[in-house]
Order: C-alpha cells, then structure tokens, then sequence
C-alpha cells in the first residue's frame, strides 16, 4: 500500500485520526494478504483442465476471508500447542540436563535405554514410532536415551549425543563394558502377549530398576498405544499427554534432520508449497500378501483419493491457483493419473516421482520400498508439513507422516463400498500413529488385557491399520 500523496508546500492536511486508526488496522491484514499473494502463481488459470472439465473464470486467488480464516486456524493451532506443550517443555529441559550428565559424567553415567536394530528390518514408518516411544520411556523411567540403527545415525541430528556407539565407548572408558554378560541390557520383551503385559500392567520404572541398561530390540511399533493404558503411569500421561497426542511433540524434539538434508526439504517447499497444501500418499504395492492383509482387487482408485483431496480443498474454499498436491506413490503412473485428474500444473512431487533404490553400504532399501531411505525422508517429512493429509488406509508410511505434523488424516479404504461398514474413507480422530499389532493382539490377550487396552478413550485410533480392511460384511 503507497503512501499519502506529498502535501503542497504551505498547506497542512491533517489526517482525520479515525482515517488514520483504520489505516493502522488494516495495514498488517493487506501486507499478510500480500506476502500469500507473492508465493501463488503468476497466471490466470481460466480454461485449465481439471477432471476433464473447463472451469469458469473465477478470482485470481482464493477470497480475502480464506486468508483470514487460514491464518485464524494457524494462530489456533499455535494457542492449542502451547497450552497443551507447557507441562512437557518443563519435562524435556530437565531431560537435557540429565542426558548432558550422562555424556560429561567424570565417573560411570547414570542409567540408560537404548534402542536398536537395523534398517533391513522395516521401513522408517515402522523406525521413528520405535525411536519415539523410547524417548517417551526414558523420560518416564528418568533414564538417557541412546540409538543405534543406521537410518537415525544418517540423516538425524541433535545438540544431544544419542550415539549409542558412543555411550557404549565412555561406559567402556569407566571399566563398564556393556556387552559382558553381567552387564548385557535387560531386553523389554515384544510379542502379542508379552509385550501388552509389560507395558500395560507393570510399573515399568520400577521393573526395570534393578538393571543398569534396558534395550528396546527390533520394537518396530508404536508402543506408547500400550502404555497409555497403564495405570501405574497414568499420572505421568494425564499430567504431560493430557490430550494423549504424545507422538508429535516428541518427535518435534528428537526427529531433527540433518541440515544438509533439511535443506532440500526446505528449498522444496520454498518453491513448490502454496496457501494451502493437501498431502496425498497412495500406495499401491504391498498387497496379495498375507491372508488377513490387503488384496489388490480391492484397492482404492486413483479417482477417489483425488476426489477427496479435491473436496478438502473445496471446503476450505481455496481457489485453484492457492493449492497444491504433494504427492509420494509407489508407482509411476500413479503421479500421471493424478496429474491427469487434478491438474499437472497443482501435483508437485520430489525426484520426478520414484526414486531409483539405493544400495548404498550401510543405508539398505528395505519391506519392499520405492526410492532411497533419503528420498523417503524428504517425502514423509514433506507431507508432515502439509495442511491435510490424504492416505492409505494401513500404511505406516502415511501415517506417521500426519502424526510427526500433529494432524489427523483422512484414511482411503480397500473394498468394493457396497455397504456403510465398508466407506470410501474415513477421518481419524487424532493425530497418533496406529499400533499394527492391535487386532492380532487383542485376538491373543485374555478378557483382562483385551478391557485394560480397551480403558483407554482412543484405543480404536490405535486400531485402525492392518488386518481385515479386505474383509467385506457379506452377513449385513
């Protein structure tokens, strides 16, 4: 907005002060309005194809009460993470003391959990929930966190040490050698039935006090579901997880990637993102396996998933020009069909859709993934900083994506939608990742365990991946 024009010399105008307290009001709304306006595209999108179909000549950006509205749920949002972060903070700054002794320390460091395995084993959407839920028990047993699988060690970084291979040398250097059978970490057991009885029926602190060491083995899961059923932890939940979101502001803390990765991720989103970015993550591989998984013929189509995103978009009330799709498939001609459906010009996407596999030492593809764990990454990390989220149902890919960006997802689901048991899609009610395990577990643990798992308010969001979403209701 220009300035006043110059006055004449020898004659004053005084701005009438309502004009000028009106001026001062709408100054940061129209320069907010502005700055979104920079970052949209530059042309007139009249005539562009969309579904086939012309579309009538309409604002060049989305109206100024969307802006408004976007900026009112941003600042909402912000209020909502604050109120329910403060508790928490307070937890982790006396997290980072501790962890510092436990590096500094000039005699043998205090306690600590370490959390291993290796990447051949699954896929990061099977990783970073099991790092996760090792911070979250180390915070609760007041124990030092350490990793070690090569995925973490690569692209994340921290003003922490959480080298395991590191702790490991300065327990060494105070004459504590941890892989001496006397002082071997005490493994928190995982299996259907085992597992549920620790994490959800014992004092976990107390349990494990008498070992020096507790290592979480191949605990590819997000096992924090179980522990918030506990009731010999439910004031630690109730008083930092009060709304039991308790993977994103963990990861927020812990899952910092490496700068010269984050890079990309943020130059990518520099040019690419827009006002409002819906994330779209549809896989199509990784069915006809086991009988109770996911068959093939059942898939969701192409057109549904972009049928939805397209609906979010319109509920938003955002025009054309102010969105964009991103994108992360596991087929090639998935990022055509898309492209095709919702416009090319609106489908963004990193490494022209499928990466190439890397067999880089050390880094291993694994489960059968499209791309390179760095490629991966950038997609996950990507479609956490989107606005909403649309995936597929049982993937952990997708989901772990909503839960890092502290958003609940829209789940596309496998069957023919013959009866309203079985809809396009759902909504989930929270941002949480889903514990895989759940139906197979809850099928196993006796009427006690299946009650106390079921104690919990959100145990069905914990529910609602793998297993039966193939299964049609033939008896309704």
């Amino acid at each position: 907005m220009g300035q006043p024009s110059a006055e004449k010399p020898g004659i004053s105008r005084p701005w009438p002060k309502i004009t000028l307290t009106l001026l001062l009001l709408l100054l940061p709304l129209l320069a907010s309005a502005y700055r979104v306006r920079g970052v949209s595209a530059e042309k007139d999108d009249a005539g562009q194809e969309v579904s086939g179909k012309s579309h009538h000549h309409g604002p060049f950006h989305s109206h100024g009460s969307v802006l408004q509205k976007m900026r009112a749920m941003q600042r909402l949002k912000a209020v909502e993470w604050e109120m329910r972060l403060e508790p928490l903070e307070d937890l982790l700054e006396a997290y980072k003391e501790r962890h510092n002794a436990c590096v500094n320390s000039k005699t043998l460091p205090g306690k600590y959990l370490v959390v291993r395995f290796e990447d051949k084993d699954a896929g990061i959407g099977n990783q970073l929930p099991s790092v996760v839920s090792g911070l979250l028990l180390a915070l609760m047993m007041d124990r030092c966190l350490f990793v070690e699988f090569p995925f973490f060690n690569k692209f994340f970084d921290h003003e922490l040490d959480f080298s395991w291979k590191h702790h490991a040398k300065r327990l060494l250097a105070h004459g504590h050698n941890a892989t001496a059978p006397e002082n071997v970490p005490d493994r928190i057991p995982f299996g259907y039935v085992t597992i549920a009885d620790v994490w959800m029926f014992k004092n976990m602190t107390a349990y494990f006090e008498p070992h020096y060491g507790v290592e979480m083995w191949k605990d590819l899961d997000w096992s924090a579901a179980l522990l918030v059923n506990n009731p010999h932890h439910k004031d630690f939940i109730d008083t930092y997880f009060p709304t039991r979101d308790i993977f994103a502001p963990l990861a927020a803390f812990i899952l910092k990637i490496k700068p010269k990765y984050d890079k990309k991720i943020k130059d990518f989103k520099h040019k690419n993102f827009r006002l409002f970015n819906i994330g779209m993550q549809i896989r199509r591989r990784k069915c006809n396996g086991d009988e109770n998984e996911l068959l093939c013929e059942l898939r969701p189509t192409i057109e549904s998933y972009c049928t939805v995103a397209r609906h979010i978009q319109l509920t938003h009330g955002i025009h054309d020009n102010d969105v964009r799709f991103f994108l992360a498939a596991d087929e090639p001609e998935t990022y055509t069909q898309v492209m095709n459906i919702l416009g090319a010009d609106r489908v963004i996407y990193t490494d022209n859709g499928i990466a190439p596999t890397s067999s880089e030492k050390g880094v291993i593809n694994s489960a059968d993934n499209p791309g390179t764990l760095e490629s991966a990454l950038q997609d996950m990390a990507l479609m956490s900083q989107c606005n909403d989220l649309v995936m597929t149902v049982a993937s952990s890919f997708g989901y772990v994506a909503a839960a890092w960006g502290g958003y609940a997802p829209v789940h596309m689901v496998y069957g023919r939608h013959k009866y309203s048991q079985n809809p396009y899609f759902w909504r989930a009610v929270s941002s949480e990742p889903c514990y895989w395990q759940a139906k197979n577990m809850m099928r196993e643990l006796d009427a006690r365990a299946v009650n106390q798992f079921r104690s919990n308010p959100v145990w069905m969001q914990y529910t609602q991946c793998h297993n039966d979403w193939n299964l049609e209701e033939e008896s309704t």
